[in-house]
């Protein structure tokens, strides 16, 4: 089988032990369109119906019910396996999958300090936010921004996610930019491409509304990647995630002030499965992030000038 479809495989494992595409997302950290998308493609490279689609959810397949024990039996050993490659005594390696805005604009950064603490250790990141499975063995954490995971998780918070406009300093003093600020008629708007599944986002006509400000030429969003706000070419709605660096070594400011910065619902977490044993290279990494976490919330705090948690 093709190794592409090792997603597919996962999500397959994951509904049918946990039931749903909902708590199948939630174990895994991904969304439900994506479980169901990675099920689908599997279906279609099967030719074979894996799933009844019914208005109270889903209901397995006896062709799918009848893999079931095997695939749950299959993953674990695939976990056991690579655990004793490993070695017993916990090698100094690890892997951590994140997105590639946490590796960027925060932990980059943070790798000298890491090396002074552990200078044994090393930590292969994998960047992305596809469909994993912590439990199959390929990763030993995920930082994930997402609702608090389910029962099969533990997990340290790292911070709340916030979203806010920002742009360049000369950008906004070209357009007189500012906390008073009542009228954003001819300041170009945009907003990430990456668009989150947080209910708790606001785009731009909502915040404008809210907040009272005045733009005659607004129609459409404009949907753009966070080089747009790096470049000058306009205010942007990032997260903080996408704009830390930018925004502490004052590439990038968030000129509409404390009352523009946003709190998401979601957020962010140092994520492994319930009950795994930690070695001490996971263990150290733990602790390193616990840290990190405080001196990302005070540098993100003064940038910002709001206190953050």
């Amino acid at each position: 089988m093709k190794l592409s479809h090792l997603n597919g495989m996962r999500a397959l494992e994951a509904t049918l032990r946990n039931g749903t595409f909902t708590k199948a997302a939630e174990e895994l950290g991904v969304t439900v369109a994506a479980v169901g998308q990675h099920i689908r493609v599997l279906e279609e490279y099967l030719s074979l119906k894996l799933f009844d689609r019914l208005p109270s959810g889903v209901r397995p397949t006896r062709e799918a019910k009848a893999i079931a024990g095997r695939l749950t039996g299959g993953f674990t050993q695939i976990e056991s396996a690579l655990s004793e490659l490993r070695g017993p005594d916990g090698t100094q390696r690890i892997r951590v999958t994140l997105s590639h805005y946490v590796l960027d604009e925060w932990l980059s950064s943070s790798m000298p300090r890491l090396r002074e603490r552990a200078p044994d250790l090393t930590v292969n990141f994998h960047c992305g936010e596809e469909l994993v499975d912590l439990f199959g063995g390929e990763y030993d954490m995920a930082i994930r921004f997402s609702p608090e995971p389910g029962p099969d998780y533990d997990f340290i918070p790292l911070h709340r996610g916030y979203f806010m406009p920002v742009c360049t300093p000369e950008f906004a003093g070209r357009h007189d930019l500012a906390p008073e600020v009542r009228d954003l008629t001819g300041v170009p708007l945009y907003r990430l491409l990456d668009q989150t599944s947080d209910p708790a986002w606001k785009g731009w006509k909502e915040i404008l509304e809210e907040k009272g400000i005045r733009k005659d030429d607004f129609s459409v969003e404009q949907l753009t990647g966070r080089g747009t706000a790096y470049s000058g070419g306009g205010l942007v709605l990032l997260g903080l995630t996408e704009s830390f660096a930018g925004l502490v070594e004052g590439r990038l400011v968030a000129p509409l002030g404390p009352s523009f910065v946003y709190p998401f619902s979601y957020g962010y977490r140092l994520v492994w499965p319930e009950g795994r044993e930690l070695t001490r290279p996971l263990r150290v990494f733990r602790d390193f992030m616990e840290a990190e976490r405080e001196l990302y919330l005070a540098a993100a705090s003064r940038a910002l000038g709001v206190e953050l948690s």
